[in-house]
């Protein structure tokens, strides 16, 4: 039996697709270079649950401190 089978492509599909959806706070901390990336990766994981904190995680991963570069 092909794993591409029936809705089995569209699960392919869909699954890192919400995985990436639940981490974006995360992803654009890191892609960002937020000073607290790790807080937010942290708060990110229970956040989910909450729609209205993954959008206050969200907007801190917009919002924070940029961490200096090091010469």
């Amino acid at each position: 039996m092909s794993l591409l089978t029936g809705n089995s492509g569209l699960l392919l599909f869909l699954v890192p697709a919400f995985i990436a959806l639940y981490f974006l706070p995360t992803i654009l901390a890191f892609v960002l270079n937020r000073k607290h990336k790790m807080q937010i990766l942290i708060a990110n994981v229970p956040a989910g649950v909450s729609w209205i904190m993954w959008f206050a995680i969200l907007a801190w991963a917009f919002t924070g401190k940029d961490k200096p570069t090091e010469a």
